[in-house]
């Protein structure tokens, strides 16, 4: 059985909608409840907050106090008409941006932000205390409160070694959803990582050379297309800039969709892809090849045509053959050996290493100089490590957390650099759970492999409606998503590649509202073909995603926040704006009645948006 909304809401009214909180079974929704316009509060609780490290993006430093609502009733509803405010109380903040939730169901949460600023003579670093107060339901009755205390440190903190654990991803990439990862390297040379079933990274194309033994056997196929005395270093030549063009590429991440970009800077191989000075190393594409600075070239492109794309620099922490490496040789990565002398696979001749510059030291004189250049001279806003291993991460990150700060920028570091970091990155992996944490899943195009590999056929690669549903899925379970694109030899994007990212982008170009900004919802990523998004604050909404063209009458298995009164619209494709009818169902869920040109207007993900505009 369901009830109508239109129905419902125009036959209940006052002490008749009270008594359908108490109904059960046939006679309508048993969870709905009383309703707070009519008398009825929510019970709201606010079981701590955390004075962040983030502030608002653009302010002067208007610091980010964050916190959790939750609707302890378990039968009254908070909407617009309690007119929920939170502000602080304290000796130490000035409340800048007050706080607000649209809609909490009962046993439902939300995250929600307050603004706050040190008050004259406060010092940064300092430390701070106060009381969250939310107030609410003065429209109908007496005033109701929610108070929390909290303590933090007050405005933008020092780092050291020592305090790191308190730096927050910052807000921008919270925000972001959805970016670019490029491998592009000398490996795009060889450009081989065998055929499916038995495909695996291009970009490991000479370590796995080595071994007569790894499936697929890039040791056989070396030999069979290069020869036994074509060493790794020599692709240097057929390393080439001939199809490069950094506009084109950063206007292609934008119109994809993307909010920021990680190109590879230096892989495994050692060979990178910015300069730096000679007394640190010469194995580098300024020095050989192209003799080109591409990630100086790339960010400067971003700058000037796509000023709004976040820059991150993937780097790698050790090299698999650089003789300074020899002092931490080790088991990292599923243990693949790391700084082992190289030498040819076949004939057993030691091999030099193009570019090497004897040091004292590989950390100290390669690894941390490289990646201060990239964060000061650069000024990446996203440090992309990877393997870990011997490193100086700490004081690295302390350094250039402050400098960043001084220029009033946020900047990320991931898990793999050596520490904690900001964010952990699974890779190539599916299958995924809500996590609370930050979290981005990254993965290529390609169904194996980050960095292009010839032998793929064109319909392996990820199509637009590939990509828009594993961002959606990601999304809804509070992750990000960096997708990878591996460039030939030469820099030219596959055109497979660009038309999947533009298809990707087409969509979000209508229906980004419900991916960027947005959080997961603490109740449910979804189940089957649905999944949900929301906006708790600003410009507050609910998103149903559904991830394949659905019914024509479509049952939410969820109880979503939803009343009578809400509506709720297509977002994107031609019918967006139509409006849908809703049905309420006796179980306290909703199914929606889609109309022909609603079905056949839209592709990938199909999206819902309900907004609060009962006045229940």
């Amino acid at each position: 059985m369901h009830w109508s909304s239109s129905i419902l809401f125009a036959t209940m009214a006052g002490d008749a909608m009270a008594s359908l909180g108490t109904s059960s079974g046939t006679n309508g929704p048993a969870y709905v409840g009383r309703r707070s316009a009519h008398g009825y509060p929510p019970d709201l609780h606010i079981p701590g907050a955390s004075l962040t490290s983030k502030w608002l993006e653009g302010s002067d430093y208007v610091q980010i106090l964050e916190f959790y609502v939750i609707n302890n009733s378990k039968k009254n509803y908070l909407t617009l008409a309690d007119g929920l405010n939170i502000t602080i109380e304290s000796d130490s903040l000035d409340l800048i941006q007050a706080g607000s939730v649209a809609r909490l169901a009962p046993g439902q949460q939300s995250i929600v932000q307050v603004g706050v600023k040190n008050k004259p003579g406060v010092s940064n670093g300092s430390q701070c205390s106060g009381t969250l107060v939310a107030t609410y339901g003065e429209s109908y009755g007496p005033t109701l409160y929610a108070n929390s205390s909290f303590s933090g440190t007050c405005g933008p903190a020092t780092y050291t070694t020592d305090n790191l654990g308190y730096h927050w991803t910052p807000q921008w990439w919270d925000d972001a959803k959805f970016g670019i990862f490029i491998h592009w390297g000398l490996y795009s040379a060889p450009a081989w990582g065998g055929a499916t079933p038995n495909e695996n990274y291009a970009e490991w194309y000479w370590y796995r050379s080595h071994q007569s033994d790894f499936n697929p056997s890039y040791y056989n196929y070396h030999k069979e297309t290069y020869g036994e005395d074509f060493n790794y270093d020599q692709f240097i030549s057929n390393f080439t800039d001939a199809g490069w063009d950094p506009q084109q590429w950063v206007n292609l991440f934008a119109n994809a969709g993307a909010k920021y970009f990680v190109p590879v800077t230096k892989h495994h191989d050692g060979f990178s892809l910015f300069n730096m000075p000679s007394s640190i190393s010469k194995r580098n594409s300024v020095v050989w090849g192209p003799k080109r600075d591409f990630i100086g070239d790339l960010f400067a492109a971003a700058k000037q045509y796509q000023p709004d794309l976040k820059r991150g620099t993937y780097f790698s922490m050790p090299e698999w053959y650089n003789p300074a490496y020899a002092k931490y040789a080790a088991c990292l990565a599923g243990c693949n050996d790391f700084g082992i002398p190289d030498t040819n696979p076949y004939t057993g001749a030691n091999v030099t290493y193009t570019g090497y510059v004897p040091v004292d030291d590989f950390v100290l004189d390669i690894q941390l100089p490289q990646m201060k250049i990239l964060a000061n001279e650069y000024e990446t806003d996203y440090m992309w490590c990877d393997i870990g291993g011997a490193n100086n991460a700490t004081i690295f990150a302390s350094e250039w957390f402050n400098n960043a700060t001084q220029q009033n920028r946020q900047v990320a570091i991931n898990s793999r650099c050596g520490y904690a970091g900001d964010m952990s990155n699974p890779e190539y992996e599916s299958g995924f759970s809500t996590n609370a944490g930050s979290w981005e899943s990254n993965r290529g195009m390609d169904p194996y492999s980050f960095g292009f590999n010839y032998m793929t056929p064109d319909d392996a690669y990820m199509t637009g409606g590939d990509v828009i549903n594993s961002l959606v899925d990601i999304v809804s379970k509070n992750g990000n998503f960096l997708l990878d694109i591996g460039p030939t030899h030469n820099g030219s994007i596959p055109q497979i590649m660009q038309t999947g990212l533009l298809d990707a982008g087409k969509w979000l170009s209508t229906h980004g509202e419900s991916i960027y900004e947005t959080r997961f919802w603490w109740t449910t990523s979804g189940q089957n073909n649905f999944r949900y998004t929301t906006r708790p604050q600003y410009s507050p909404a609910f998103y149903i995603h559904y991830l394949t063209k659905p019914p024509s009458y479509l049952v939410v298995p969820d109880l979503v926040p939803y009343l009578p009164g809400d509506t709720v619209t297509l977002l994107g494709g031609s019918g967006a704006g139509t409006v849908i009818n809703v049905d309420w169902l006796s179980n306290g869920s909703i199914a929606l009645h889609i109309p022909d040109e609603a079905i056949n207007g839209d592709e990938y993900v199909w999206t819902f948006k309900l907004d609060y505009t009962s006045t229940w």
